[in-house]
């Protein structure tokens, strides 16, 4: 039988759905890439917003518009953090929490004998250990992404994925090893780490971050190390002064940070300051060479007033991100933040959304104006449809090259020359 994957959300998501593929395909189901013929279809949900979930409410009365007789499977943080809700979705045959995605295809071969509904949802605080999961390879990529922690111990005001992921778990070293040299067998050059709280890793195992960066660059064959998003009160003295000892490591950090104001962040439940958030930034900027930084912002937050908004629009520029990746806040039911007065209007968050677009691009030109005239490391991808190589630098700078060669999945040495649209142009020299 065939079957697509649709999924939403972060890239734990991602590497979870590539699992999820592989375990389809090794039970003998086939992927085919359109959902629309596919006998099965699974999606894989986010739930970080309220929209979100509209969004999945969305695609759920599409897919059975268009493949009203396809087997339909619900999985992913909103079942495990609504699991009501989800019941509520009669057009969904299958509804599996998150401790057990990785038992679908058993689950789904259960459904096909007896033709009965299937809700299995157990509690996400019943996993107290990181779960074994194989190495997966996105497709068509030339970085392998490895998820090495799940959970989150934070409770963000808007958050509501401790309830859908559980606590903090972290692979265990000897496991990631094991992982990393999969990857390096397969040629792949980069390793991609992330996590629901990325920089929590090993507290429930007596290491850290380092310690995880530390094994994967003694890896033969893996020439970069990259990290996903990280939590900026966790980038302490101690880790940061390590991980600048590996030179395997990308010097380019996604900090998240949220909100430019004070009184925004401790009404987020964040756990820094604006001012402590720029220190970490100046500490990473001194300790690694070309350090570029990357981040998440929500406007619209409940209370933001015009002041805290501008302090916003200054961060941007004080920090020097090379792109910033902003969302409207959308209120989500079981949040504390949900239920908080001075709730702002669409229309502001929408105007907001599109000042920080038009700040950021604006910063983002003058960080890769900085990496001009020089030649640096190009990891090459992709190709697109005008015949360029796609690629990035350690430090990320997206690059578009033309050669006569083809050149994805090699790191090349390549003259950065000028800034076309959003990205680099660049030469061989």
């Amino acid at each position: 039988m065939t079957f697509n994957i649709i999924t939403f959300g972060c890239k734990v998501n991602q590497c979870e759905s590539e699992n999820i593929r592989k375990s389809m395909t090794e039970s003998n189901f086939h992927f085919i890439s359109e959902y629309d013929k596919a006998k099965i279809v699974i999606i894989n949900s986010c739930t970080v917003t309220g929209e979100s979930d509209r969004k999945l409410r969305q695609i759920i009365n599409r897919i059975k518009r268009v493949n009203k007789d396809c087997i339909l499977i619900l999985t992913g943080c909103m079942p495990q953090a609504e699991p009501d809700l989800a019941k509520s979705m009669e057009s969904v045959d299958i509804i599996v929490g998150n401790s057990d995605k990785a038992f679908i295809p058993k689950i789904l071969n259960d459904y096909l004998e007896e033709h009965k509904r299937i809700v299995k949802i157990d509690s996400i605080n019943n996993m107290v250990k990181f779960e074994n999961i194989s190495v997966n390879h996105l497709q068509d990529r030339c970085r392998a992404f490895l998820k090495i922690q799940d959970g989150c111990n934070r409770f963000c005001s808007y958050c509501i994925i401790p309830y859908a992921r559980g606590r903090v778990r972290s692979k265990p070293l000897d496991e990631i090893k094991k992982d990393v040299e999969i990857i390096a067998e397969n040629n792949y050059k980069e390793v991609v780490l992330v996590g629901i709280n990325l920089s929590s890793y090993g507290m429930d195992l007596g290491c850290n971050l380092f310690d995880a960066v530390n094994i994967i660059s003694k890896v033969p064959g893996i020439e970069r190390i990259r990290l996903g998003s990280l939590e900026p009160d966790l980038m302490i003295d101690d880790l940061i002064n390590k991980l600048s000892g590996e030179p395997k490591l990308c010097p380019q950090f996604h900090l998240s940070l949220q909100s430019g104001s004070d009184k925004i962040l401790k009404n987020m439940r964040r756990r820094y300051s604006r001012d402590e958030y720029i220190e970490v930034v100046k500490k990473l900027d001194i300790k690694f060479k070309n350090a570029v930084f990357t981040t998440d912002i929500m406007v619209g937050f409940p209370g933001e007033t015009e002041k805290d908004f501008e302090d916003t629009l200054k961060i941007i520029d004080e920090a020097q991100f090379l792109k910033v990746h902003v969302f409207p806040y959308s209120p989500r039911p079981g949040t504390l933040a949900f239920s908080m007065k001075n709730q702002i209007n669409g229309n502001i968050k929408s105007e907001r959304v599109k000042k920080i677009i038009e700040k950021s691009e604006e910063c983002g030109k003058i960080v890769l104006n900085k990496f001009l005239n020089n030649f640096d490391y190009v990891l090459y991808e992709t190709i697109d449809k005008n015949g360029f190589y796609c690629g990035y630098t350690p430090n990320y700078i997206p690059v578009k090259s033309q050669c006569t060669e083809d050149i994805r999945g090699k790191i090349v040495k390549t003259y950065l020359s000028h800034i076309k649209e959003n990205y680099v142009i660049g030469l061989f020299k």
